[in-house]
């Protein structure tokens, strides 16, 4: 990709992936590097375990049921819920006494922060169009065909209990993304999309509130750094979502979310 899109070695592409640069070359290598692994070890892989294990798509996403307007508006109401929450989740982790796990957790941590970063660097809006599609879309659909739909299935097939391969595939979810201080909070949106999913027998609820959830993210970002650009003042979402105010207004939100989409 490196050499076709832009002249650059081998060497070079390693380079830009493995340590960010805020250039424009930087940047893209970045977020269509970020792309094409996604690609490669999550859509890839999971197209050909549905074909060779023979498992009808229908079936698994559940899409040729008719969505539920209700149960829309819930999963909807259960992301932004679950924003400020899982932030707190992330903030109350770093504080553990942790030791040694703590220094090398905070590597990881701070190597995954400079890469988001600076894939997040955007100055236009087709720039953040792209970012909502390869950070928040691509993620959503196929994240959610393959931990909620796939391997819930699949563990299922192992497991006595249903609820059993709801917390594996939860498990798997948070674990593979490589970001230990957010592990807790990741674990719950999967424990909750897992249930959403068993529950509805269909993926567009999970699919629309890990949507919701991650553009929200970008988009949060994107006025955060037009905003700088205009009055030289950033925007902290970290300092907003550690109000208290927030989680009295999110935990009833995530709760009423959670009653609309599971109600029967």
């Amino acid at each position: 990709m490196g050499k076709i899109l832009y002249g650059l070695t081998p060497e070079q592409t390693s380079q830009l992936l493995n340590h960010p640069s805020r250039t424009a070359i930087g940047i893209n290598v970045l977020r269509w590097g970020n792309l094409l692994q996604f690609i490669a070890f999550m859509a890839i892989p999971a197209v050909l375990i549905t074909l060779i294990a023979q498992y009808k798509f229908s079936e698994i996403s559940g899409f040729a049921k008719k969505p539920n307007v209700n149960k829309l508006l819930g999963a909807t109401l259960l992301a932004l819920g679950m924003i400020p929450l899982v932030a707190l989740s992330t903030a109350l982790f770093k504080h553990l006494p942790l030791g040694n796990f703590a220094r090398v957790f905070g590597v990881l941590d701070t190597k995954r922060q400079a890469i988001f970063e600076a894939m997040l660097d955007m100055e236009t809006l087709p720039e953040l169009f792209v970012c909502i599609f390869i950070l928040a879309l691509m993620p959503a659909i196929f994240e959610e065909y393959v931990f909620r739909g796939l391997i819930t299935n699949m563990a299922a097939q192992s497991f006595r209990k249903r609820r059993t391969a709801i917390i594996f595939q939860a498990f798997v979810f948070a674990t593979i993304h490589f970001s230990p201080f957010e592990f807790a909070g990741i674990f719950a949106m999967g424990l909750l999309f897992g249930i959403i999913y068993t529950a509805t027998g269909s993926l567009y609820y999970s699919i629309l509130a890990h949507f919701i959830f991650n553009a929200s993210t970008v988009i949060v970002h994107f006025f955060a750094l037009q905003h700088f650009q205009k009055t030289g003042v950033y925007f902290n979402a970290e300092s907003f979502l550690a109000q208290p105010a927030v989680y009295i207004i999110a935990i009833p939100v995530t709760s009423a979310g959670l009653f609309l989409t599971l109600k029967k």
